[in-house]
Parts: structure tokens; C-alpha cells; sequence
């Protein structure tokens, strides 16, 4: 088995903003923790990123999950790698998550 590169470009939102990409994003979701006001809650992120792995599984393609920084300190952005050979099937077969989901996006 091919081990999937973590390897990020660090994207700029405006002169002192941003995140770190990985370069074998497909997908992703923003994570601001459990705390009772929290936009993006730690449970949802995981339960919507879980659902994501699932179709990848159930469709044998190899994949990987990092937690990467953004300029937010009370944000991380955790995503879905997978091989680049993968990467146009992989966002084909979870884009219809985007509509059944509140946090999970394509990259």
C-alpha cells in the first residue's frame, strides 16, 4: 500500500490570513471543538468525515485524515486524503454530501 503525502500549502485568505491545504485534500471540515457555542462542533465534523470514510471504504479507495492549522486559533480544518489517482472518483462519489451535511465540503 502507497503511503498518502501530508504534504500542505499554506493558502493566504487575505495579507495575514489563511490555512494549510493538503496537497491531497478531497474533502474536509472545519472543527472549532465541543464548547456550547461552538459553530462547527467536534462531534458533527467527526460524524460527518466518518460518513465520507464509510463510501470510500465501501469503494476500496485508500485514504488518510489530518488535522491541519488555519489562521483561526479556535479552528482546525480536518480533511480526507487520498491518492491522486483517486482524487476525481473520490469527489464524485462524496459530493452529494454537501447537500446532506452542515460542515463537510469538497476541496
Amino acid at each position: 500500500m502507497k503511503l498518502i503525502s501530508t504534504k500542505t500549502k499554506y493558502v493566504h485568505t487575505d495579507s495575514w490570513r489563511g490555512y494549510e491545504l493538503p496537497i491531497n485534500a478531497v474533502a474536509g471540515a472545519n472543527d472549532t471543538g465541543n464548547y456550547s457555542d461552538s459553530p462547527c462542533p467536534s462531534h458533527v465534523c467527526t460524524e460527518e468525515l466518518n460518513r465520507a470514510k464509510k463510501i470510500l471504504r465501501k469503494n476500496n479507495i485508500s485514504y488518510r485524515t489530518t488535522i491541519n492549522i488555519s489562521s483561526n486559533v479556535f479552528c482546525v480544518h480536518r480533511y480526507i486524503l487520498t491518492d491522486p489517482k483517486d482524487h476525481k472518483k473520490s469527489k464524485e462519489l462524496l459530493k452529494h454530501l454537501k447537500e446532506e451535511t452542515r460542515l463537510f465540503y469538497i476541496v
